[in-house]
């Protein structure tokens, strides 16, 4: 009889993995510091009583723990012995030590009980200490100014003029709301969120002064289950904090966003040139956001929306030709919806100088040239017909404003200026800057056409030199 001593790993090659797991668990049967998973698959690990090697603690110093710091060396040293995950059932990571599931990262088992039964910060997670300026003292609990600061604190609306026990009713009805760190960026999301702790006894996520409230958002809430989001949902438009994380607008649509991330999403208007609506639109239903808290912030966006939807009817009526246009006819995307197809199917910029919208050709070229939002540009070189000052630039009845340019290199509507003296049309601008500018381009070598088959329909000098179009309410006004 042969004896033939294997190691772990070759043992773990010649076997089935039921068998190695059999082999595993006879091994483990006289071993102390055993300690088996706690999903009760039957895996178990032996805990070893080693130091952590020097390579080991190196790799895990800038780690950052549940409480978003950087770990000790003392929470190192206990992951490195104790933080495993189950060979069986992977997404099981957990404590040796305390059975804890997942793994409380950054915390040994005494420091994280401590951490859960204690106070933390209701946007942030962060550790609310004994003494902060949101819980009040002991030593101050007969002193009217001290329970009106600890009010203040929590950002909680009060009577100044109230008594010393209205005062106290009012800080126990909004303990809730003491949990709140000395971070700047909470001290803010408390300034806007509402002061109201609801029936259910969790606080209102919604805005101060809003009213209904907005409530607690628990789908377990039978008070407050009116909208169809839960807290720890992530906000739609940042995708990076939960709802729970900062106040929360509840638009007309129903949808639930952090009020911060509406503002920061309607003030940041379009990607790219070209003028385009999305950024209006609520994420999840496409429609375009309303509510009264973001009113006085839509009411201007809503306003040019209308200037570029009548400029777009005008171009349409000036172009003709769409009645046949498939899209327009029963079935078809636009049908008894001229406006938006007129919107759809012309590009329009906004001027630089007087910060109105203005025709840039169609947006088949945009498309043809795979050119998308993203493309990048000068904002100083988007100019209208009347503010580019190259000729006569100027319409006695409707302004300079509706005067549009041609492009110097093409037959194409203008919707670039350049260096102050130089219309580009969408295409012959995304030449510049390679081998195919059309400023490197002779005058001969450049597009031609005759009245006849030029495109804008109009005699202009030949290409290479600026010519005006002229009025386009005119020009339009004409063909009616």
């Amino acid at each position: 009889v042969f004896h033939i001593s294997l190691a772990q790993a070759d043992v773990k090659d010649l076997v089935s993995p039921a068998e190695y797991e059999r082999y595993v668990d006879m091994g483990l049967g006289g071993v102390s510091n055993v300690v088996h998973c706690p999903a009760k698959c039957g895996w178990a690990v032996v805990v070893s009583s080693e130091p952590l090697t020097p390579s080991r603690t190196k790799a895990a110093q800038n780690e950052i723990g549940l409480d978003g710091r950087v770990v000790s060396g003392e929470a190192v040293e206990h992951k490195g012995r104790f933080r495993f995950r189950c060979r069986k059932c992977p997404d099981t990571e957990f404590c040796a030590s305390c059975q804890t599931t997942p793994y409380h990262l950054g915390f040994t088992c005494q420091g994280w009980r401590a951490y859960e039964s204690g106070r933390k910060c209701r946007f942030c997670g962060e550790a609310v200490g004994a003494g902060a300026p949101t819980l009040l003292q002991a030593k101050d609990s007969q002193s009217k100014a001290a329970l009106q600061g600890v009010l203040g604190a929590r950002f909680v609306h009060f009577d100044k003029k109230a008594s010393a026990q209205v005062l106290h009713a009012k800080i126990k009805e909004t303990d809730l709301l003491a949990s709140l760190c000395a971070a700047p960026e909470c001290k803010a999301k408390a300034a806007e969120a509402c002061d109201r702790v609801m029936s259910c006894g969790a606080a209102c996520l919604g805005l101060k002064g809003v009213r209904p409230c907005l409530g607690c958002l628990r789908e377990e809430c039978t008070q407050c289950s009116q909208f169809k989001a839960a807290p720890s949902d992530l906000c739609n438009i940042c995708w990076v904090e939960e709802l729970r994380a900062a106040p929360c607008l509840a638009l007309d649509c129903g949808h639930i966003f952090h009020y911060a991330c509406v503002k920061d999403k309607l003030r940041a208007k379009w990607v790219g040139a070209r003028v385009t609506f999305k950024y209006l639109c609520c994420p999840l239903c496409d429609t375009f956001m309303a509510a009264p808290h973001i009113a006085s912030i839509m009411e201007p966006e809503l306003k040019l929306v209308e200037a570029v939807k009548a400029k777009a009817v005008q171009r349409l009526a000036l172009e003709g030709g769409h009645k046949d246009a498939r899209e327009l006819q029963p079935g078809g995307r636009y049908h008894k919806r001229e406006a938006e197809y007129a919107m759809h199917k012309f590009a329009y910029y906004m001027c630089s100088k007087c910060k109105a919208p203005y025709f840039g050709g169609h947006r088949s070229c945009e498309v043809a040239a795979d050119v998308g939002e993203n493309q990048a540009f000068d904002p100083a070189h988007m100019v209208c017909g009347g503010c580019s000052s190259v000729g006569n630039a100027n319409c006695a009845k409707h302004g300079a404003e509706a005067i549009e340019h041609k492009c110097k290199f093409c037959c194409s509507v203008a919707s670039w200026f350049c260096w102050g003296n130089t219309h580009f049309c969408d295409s012959c601008h995304r030449k510049q800057g390679t081998p195919e500018a059309m400023t490197k381009k002779a005058r001969k070598d450049l597009p031609q056409c005759t009245p006849a088959t030029c495109p804008l329909k109009v005699a202009h000098p030949p290409n290479g030199e600026e010519f005006v179009l002229g009025c386009q309410v005119c020009r339009s006004e004409s063909f009616v």
